[in-house]
């Protein structure tokens, strides 16, 4: 199963919105707790200030009995306070100053009531200080405070999110841009433009994987020139060889008429007349191939059924020593192909029909533009191996035929049937020279 891919843009922007979300949480919660801490600390102060008051009303007065003053619960004694306060602080205040505060709530929910307690030591002594603060006994500066809190900090988380956006479009877009340019320069490399110098993409690191990228196909290119001109001139070079080979077999075959040749001589010139023949095939598939795309294919017109014929009596010399018959069945057909690619093809066919068949029947049939070959195999050669094709020249035969047909616009299948060998061959109706 292939992974799916998710591309770079979408990563940022899922990355800066949670950021964005992150950062409007957080800014939330710390909101939130400043808003409590600044009550209690306004609470603290309040409630000094009332101790400050109660101690100079009051005196030095010692009444260990309760007494609401400024709407506070007060007492000399942390035993004199109300049970709601020792309840909810059995140990009390440990220092002067020290708020105590208990809320009643439930997750994510006003609180029923808030308890407040605070030990304050005066020039008369400690003052114990509590106060229950419930929804009904609230000041209605508080929801009034509270409100002004929330829109304060959806206001700033707004803002946040606003700035962030802005901020990562900026960044996607200054980031795009060279990325989206280094793109579109890799698709338009060819040859002539890994000779230019590498465009300036904005940023180093782009500019570095441009530079690799144009190295590494520039290597490869080379490799390929070097392979493909190797390949021009071994073929060229060969066809001197090959063509003195032929010239001297036919006029050995010629000084030879007029005397008796024996079988053995007559066997040795055969032979060499054939390998010569396959070199010769061999070498002009190899030009072809080596043949640069942009230049025109020559085209002219030709009877496919009178080449077919022509091209399976060169290749009988395949099929002797073999129990093998033909059965060649063709209509006359002309149409404009390139002749050489034609050859080429058409002979690669029937060679690698004739090698490996046998024993059965080849049967070659050509209706107009379709060709089919079918020749019997083995039934372990149903599958060959790479290795025995190199060695046998079938998976070359097959490879150059493939080739060849994509370059002149041919369509080729291969294919098995049983014990059976089959390909088609749909030939182009005409190539413009």
């Amino acid at each position: 199963m292939r992974k799916a891919s998710v591309s770079l843009r979408a990563v940022l922007i899922a990355s800066f919105l949670a950021l964005s979300l992150v950062l409007v949480a957080a800014y939330a919660l710390v909101a939130k707790e400043h808003f409590i801490r600044g009550l209690d600390a306004a609470m603290a102060g309040n409630m000094e200030k009332t101790a400050r008051t109660f101690s100079e009303v009051i005196g030095a007065e010692e009444s260990e009995q309760v007494r609401e003053f400024s709407g506070f619960d007060v007492a000399t004694r942390w035993g004199g306070l109300p049970d709601y306060a020792l309840r909810a602080f059995p140990n009390g205040p440990g220092e002067s100053g020290q708020l105590l505060k208990q809320e009643n709530s439930a997750w994510l929910s006003r609180p029923r009531s808030v308890i407040f307690a605070m030990r304050n030591d005066t020039g008369h002594g400690p003052l114990y200080l509590s106060q229950k603060v419930t929804p009904r006994g609230a000041s209605e500066v508080l929801p009034q405070a509270a409100r002004q809190n929330r829109a304060f900090t959806l206001t700033v988380s707004l803002l946040v999110i606003g700035f962030v956006f802005i901020v990562g479009w900026l960044l996607l877009w200054h980031v795009s841009r060279p990325m989206a340019a280094l793109r579109a320069w890799t698709r338009s490399l060819n040859n002539e433009k890994l000779s230019h110098p590498v465009p300036d993409f904005s940023y180093p690191e782009l500019n570095e994987m441009a530079e690799l990228i144009r190295n590494s196909l520039s290597t490869v290119q080379q490799a390929v020139d070097r392979e493909r001109r190797f390949l021009r001139h071994a073929s060229h070079e060969l066809r001197t060889p090959i063509s003195t080979i032929r010239s001297n077999i036919e006029l050995h075959r010629k000084l030879t008429q007029k005397r008796e040749k024996f079988e053995d001589e007559q066997n040795i010139v055969d032979r060499i007349d054939r390998a010569s023949l396959t070199m010769k095939h061999l070498t002009e598939t190899l030009l072809w191939l080596n043949h640069e795309p942009d230049t025109p294919l020559q085209s002219e017109v030709v009877d496919i059924s009178e080449l077919i014929q022509e091209l399976a009596a060169e290749m009988t010399y395949l099929l002797v020593g073999k129990p093998v018959t033909t059965e060649i069945s063709t209509v006359p057909y002309s149409c404009t192909v390139p002749l050489v690619p034609a050859r080429i093809i058409l002979g690669n066919l029937i060679r690698n029909a004739y090698q490996h068949c046998w024993e059965g029947t080849v049967v070659i049939e050509q209706q107009e533009d379709r060709v089919t070959i079918n020749n019997p195999v083995e039934p372990d050669a149903q599958n060959p191996s790479p290795a025995s094709s190199e060695n046998t020249g079938y998976g070359l035969g097959l490879e150059l035929t493939t080739s060849l047909s994509q370059r002149i616009g041919w369509h080729y299948t291969s294919s098995r049937h049983g014990n059976y060998h089959r390909v088609i061959v749909e030939i182009g109706r005409s190539l413009d020279g």
